[in-house]
């Protein structure tokens, strides 16, 4: 299986709970997500307190490198964390070991030391940390981070608005800028939307800046007017001017019978501390909080996450997240009370409140976020993707696996089955081994052994036609191992939901597909054509061939030339046929009612092939009068040649053929084909409806879309 090896370095202190360190953690779950990542976390510090690297302990695709551990003999100015210098020297000598496809890092200092490295063809930095005004930005900062947008081939940016406002500082259109936006676990249950405890929560640093002092006297006055209401708090990190006051902060909230301090905790004790809240605050300065503001706070999303209504400013980023109507906006202490009295008084607006930020923040998932970047990190890794085609019948899906075979991004191998449930079982393994995809054409014992012998971050795709409904195969695939199931038409789709229990979520419809251009020839004698049917495979018994006679039979008695052309084999040509006494006894009659009629010779026999093209050039109508079919591929190229499709409804015909071609009655089809006189006046119309849905091109492209979005 191809892996994508990544190392991921902030010039960050997982001892210290801050932004930057959730950011590091976070970064390590939203790689997680995917089996196929092989990701090396290297630490700046050695641990001594574990409430922040236990969010990543554990993690399968994760590996935690404690730099001072594993280079032990390496020289460090200081044991208790390194210089970016180190780091930069510590990250190469980890990329000659490991051969990392890309490189992931925090911290300006530690970008500017990378300038220049070998590893800055495959960096991608993130940088919050540098003068987000415009106007006050000096020119040497300026300067350097134009230097580094130039230097790496990458660079992640927390928001839209930051992109924008980094693109106008350095005078750059900023097509290099990737959105790595603010990461929250996955979304586990749906909230409550209740307000089940009277407590208001905070979580995150205690600093000037970020409106500590003003929460404090705000609660004071709301727990005057209620003494109900509780603050719950969460963090130990203490800035500025209040880290000189950390006991007196600590005592305030120890003493308090109305605040409850936890301190320093997990990520997911901090989660479960919001939980058990009712009320979020995210309320800060305006000097972080403003209309130039182009960062979004990790914590508010927390809030969301639990279902919990937020207390925060208004600013142009948080209306773009909330709306501008959202209903707690504080800008002062007053409104701060008067706002928390009321959510916890007017259930109906916190149940309102509650839903609009659960649904906001969303997006903002370890999933979704993996999502958004994962295009850009697998860039990097530059093998072929390796592709098994695996099938008995492979004449539906031979245009796509030509397009495969030929793209240089792809190495295809090709299984080939002898029948249903018979292959050479070596050599099947032997492609399980090697194969990062495994597409199988038809859902038959292919799937079967596919499903069964799924390898570790393999991807497994079954197109499922209609034959597979009649048979056991469905019942014993390893469901959970098949990564997708395509269905080639809606009513497919439906019916294979309904008949095998296939998940919707596993899912997608993808329609067969029609080289248009190869059919788009002139027609050989437009006068005659209009007389000519044709009909494409007559077995088994339920392609009713007695139904397009009696077609032919009714248009005969009004015009002797109306002729009906038979491409197929024929039954003594199949051995399984013969065997079946209902099969023979019914071409029997048939072949009978042909050599009685005086229409006999109006009946012509064209050898089976793959000429399709050009023998559709004599026919001007292709008649689909089968008891049930998948998709019926012949009438749609019929289309592409310019040839009426004639089809006596099927189910699910409706959901591919335009109803104007579809009859319940062999009597309504012949009445419709007596009633066109001058082809060539729809030939325009017939065409463009194969090209516009079922084109090679439109449908390798979809196929190519599935098998990508799985890996």
């Amino acid at each position: 299986m191809r892996k994508l090896r990544i190392l991921v370095y902030g010039d960050i202190d997982l001892n210290i709970m801050d932004g930057s360190a959730v950011w590091l953690t976070s970064l390590a779950n939203v790689l997680n997500q995917d089996e196929n990542i092989r990701a090396d976390v290297l630490l700046k510090a050695p641990i001594r307190k574990n409430h922040l690297i236990k969010d990543i302990e554990g993690l399968e695709q994760i590996n935690v490198i404690d730099t001072f551990s594993y280079f032990k003999r390496e020289r460090f100015q200081d044991w208790n964390r390194m210089t970016v210098q180190e780091a930069a020297g510590i990250m190469e000598k980890l990329d000659e070991e490991n051969h990392y496809h890309c490189i992931l890092v925090r911290g300006l200092n530690l970008v500017k030391q990378l300038l220049n490295s070998t590893l800055a063809s495959r960096t991608i930095p993130y940088i919050t940390d540098f003068t987000h005004d415009k106007q006050n930005i000096k020119q040497d900062e300026r300067e350097i981070l134009k230097e580094i947008y130039e230097a790496f081939p990458h660079m992640f940016v927390q928001t839209k608005e930051m992109g924008e406002t980094l693109g106008e500082i350095i005078g750059v259109s900023g097509e290099k800028f990737q959105l790595l936006s603010p990461m929250i676990p996955d979304y586990e249950e749906m909230p409550s939307f209740k307000n089940q405890g009277f407590a208001l929560c905070y979580t995150g640093k205690f600093a000037k800046a970020w409106y500590t002092e003003e929460m404090l006297d705000a609660f004071e006055k709301v727990n005057t007017s209620d003494p109900s209401i509780l603050l719950h708090l969460a963090g130990d990190k203490f800035q500025g001017e209040l880290s000189k006051r950390k006991k007196e902060c600590i005592a305030l909230f120890s003493e308090s019978p109305q605040i409850q301090w936890a301190g320093a905790v997990s990520r997911k004790e901090s989660n479960q501390l919001i939980k058990e809240s009712d009320v979020g605050i995210a309320w800060r300065s305006e000097q972080i909080d403003n209309d130039s503001s182009v960062e979004l706070s990790t914590k508010l999303l927390e809030y969301g996450r639990e279902g919990k209504p937020i207390l925060l400013r208004r600013t142009k980023i948080h209306e773009q997240l909330l709306g501008k109507n959202y209903p707690l906006f504080v800008e002062n202490e007053q409104e701060f009370v008067e706002k928390t009295l009321e959510i916890f008084s007017d259930r109906k607006l916190y149940r309102s409140v509650a839903k609009t930020v659960h649904e906001a923040c969303r997006p903002f998932t370890f999933k979704e976020v993996y999502k958004a970047i994962k295009p850009l990190l697998w860039s990097f890794h530059q093998e072929k993707i390796k592709i098994v085609f695996a099938g008995h019948d492979l004449k539906f899906i031979h245009m796509a696996l030509e397009y495969f075979q030929k793209h240089p991004k792809y190495e295809v191998r090709i299984d080939k089955w002898q029948g249903h449930d018979k292959h050479d079982e070596a050599f099947s393994k032997e492609c399980s081994e090697w194969a990062d995809v495994v597409f199988c054409e038809w859902g038959l014992g292919n799937a079967v052994f596919y499903s069964r012998h799924k390898k570790k971050g393999q991807r497994v795709i079954v197109r499922m036609h209609l034959q597979e409904r009649e048979t056991v195969f469905p019942a014993q695939y390893q469901l959970k191992n098949i990564d997708r199931i395509i269905a080639i038409s809606p009513y497919i789709y439906e019916e294979f939901h309904r008949t095998c229990s296939i998940p919707r979520e596993k899912m997608v419809m993808i329609y067969n597909m029609i080289d248009t251009q190869k059919f788009n020839q002139p027609k050989l004698d437009e006068e005659q054509v209009k007389f000519n049917l044709g009909i494409c495979g007559i077995l088994p018994s339920r392609k009713r061939l007695d139904r397009a006679l009696n077609i032919l039979e009714a248009l005969w008695q009004k015009d002797p030339r109306y002729t009906l052309y038979i491409k197929s084999r024929m039954p003594q040509e199949l051995p399984w046929l013969r065997r079946r006494k209902e099969e023979n006894d019914y071409y029997e009659a048939v072949f009978e009612r042909i050599n009685q009629a005086p229409w006999k010779n109006n009946v012509v026999f064209d050898e089976h092939g793959s000429d399709m093209e050009e023998w559709f050039r004599k026919i001007g109508y292709c008649l689909s009068t089968s008891d049930f079919e998948s998709f019926h591929l012949a009438p749609m190229e019929g289309m592409s040649s310019g040839s009426f499709p004639v089809v006596l409804h099927w189910k699910g015909s409706e959901t591919i053929y335009p109803k104007e071609f579809l009859f319940n009655e062999e009597e309504q089809a012949a009445i419709f084909i007596e009633k066109q006189t001058d082809m060539s006046l729809q030939k325009d119309d017939l065409m463009g409806y194969p090209r516009a849905s079922f084109d090679r091109h439109l449908i390798t492209e979809k196929l190519e879309e599935c098998i990508l979005s799985l890996l």
